[in-house]
Parts: structure tokens; sequence; C-alpha cells
């Protein structure tokens, strides 16, 4: 499997994917607005929750800069569907496994920063009490986020867990 390594400057890979909630997702048809790329691991992942949460917290901050929100996850779609449905979720949830866009995003094993702060996001799932859930997709996958740019390049790419503020600051 190759690994790509996705840059700033770089341009986006285009794809078209049916999502669990929001129909098909074509990436150059969304490309008139700044889109925010969120890689998460799967649903049942703790940290994974935790993220989410902040996510959903801070999203309008987000969606006020005029971007939108797209979601990958290896979540199958009883799972994702049931958390679409609980969090009432109006972004596209989209599902993909590792050698898909997890790969063409350059997202491989988990990085040894992401590692290293599990111990750290491990408090904040204590705190909400979050439970791991089903084990869905591939276990040892980094997430990341990125944004792309109403050209379709890349402005922001970092692997790890969600940034919300990191994200806040090249919007």
């Amino acid at each position: 499997m190759g690994k790509n390594e996705i840059n700033e400057g770089d341009s986006a890979p285009l794809f078209k994917l049916e999502s669990y909630n929001a129909g098909m997702i074509d990436l150059a048809e969304l490309r008139k607005d700044k889109i925010v790329l969120i890689f998460s691991r799967y649903f049942g992942c703790p940290i994974c929750q935790s993220d989410f949460k902040a996510l959903l917290e801070r999203k309008s901050e987000i969606e006020a800069k005029g971007v939108k929100i797209l979601y990958i996850t290896q979540s199958g779609e009883k799972v994702a569907k049931e958390y679409i449905e609980k969090e009432k979720i109006d972004f596209p949830v989209i599902p993909s496994s590792k050698d898909k866009l997890y790969a063409e995003y350059g997202l491989g094993l988990m990085t040894s920063e992401a590692v290293k702060q599990i111990p750290l996001k491990l408090k904040d799932v204590r705190k909400y009490g979050f439970e791991h859930g089903e084990y869905e997709g591939w276990e040892k996958q980094g997430p990341g986020q990125f944004v792309i740019d109403e050209d379709g390049k890349i402005i922001h790419a970092q692997k790890g867990w969600l940034d919300v503020d990191s994200l806040l600051v090249v919007l």
C-alpha cells in the first residue's frame, strides 16, 4: 500500500462517496466553500467519542467561518446511523476503510504523537463517562484533520486527534 504524504499546498485528493446521512458526496462539487475534513477512527473509540463531543460543541464556531464539515469514519452503517440520530448530526458522515480515503490522505498507523496523547485524552473520556463500543475498522488507524480551500488546495494538514483550535486558526 503506497504511503501518500499530503502536505499544505497540495491538491486535495478528490472523492465521490455515498454518505450515511447526506446522499452522495462529491468533493469536486463542494469546492465553492472551504471544507474541513475530519478523519476519526470509529464511533466506538472512546477518544473519538470525546473528540466528537468537542466537535459538536464547537461546530457553530467552525460553521460561522462559512465552511462545510465532512466527517470520515470506519464505522459501519448500523453504528454510524445510531450516532447520527442520537446526536442529530447534520454534516455528512462518510464511511471509508484504511486503504481508501485514509490512505489517499496519508493517514496510516497512528503517529507516536497521537499515541503519547492517549493518557491525557483518556482523562476526558473518564470525565464524560464514555465507554468503548464496538471495535470497527483498523484498530491502529491514525486520525487526522485537513482544511481544503475554494481552489481545492490543502491549507491545513494535521495528523492526530481532533484539534478544533488549530482548525479555527486557518479558517
